[in-house]
């Protein structure tokens, strides 16, 4: 059986940060996440939706298919702000 999508999402996303010579702290500020779940994603333990996982690929360059096949750009990508409530735990408060 083959490696899982997220699997290869994870390996797809540490390869072009590791093909930049970023940090996981500098990636997910450069696409607008948490450095925490930049990591959780390279380890193939997050789900993500097809919009989530095409954007995480715009944002590096590439399209989906070529993220998930291992290819990578050359190109370093601008920083994207992040949002005020970019803190996953923040949102799930209930009032």
């Amino acid at each position: 059986m083959g490696e899982s999508l997220r699997r290869r999402l994870g390996a797809g996303l540490r390869g072009q940060r590791e093909h930049w010579g970023l940090t996981q702290e500098q990636l997910a500020e450069r696409i607008g996440v948490t450095p925490r779940y930049l990591a959780a994603l390279e380890r193939g333990e997050r789900n993500v939706t097809m919009d989530t996982f095409d954007e995480y690929a715009g944002l590096l360059g590439l399209d989906a298919q070529a993220l998930l096949a291992g290819e990578t750009h050359d190109e370093l990508p601008a920083v994207r702000p992040r949002p005020d409530d970019a803190n996953p735990k923040g949102r799930r408060k209930r009032s």
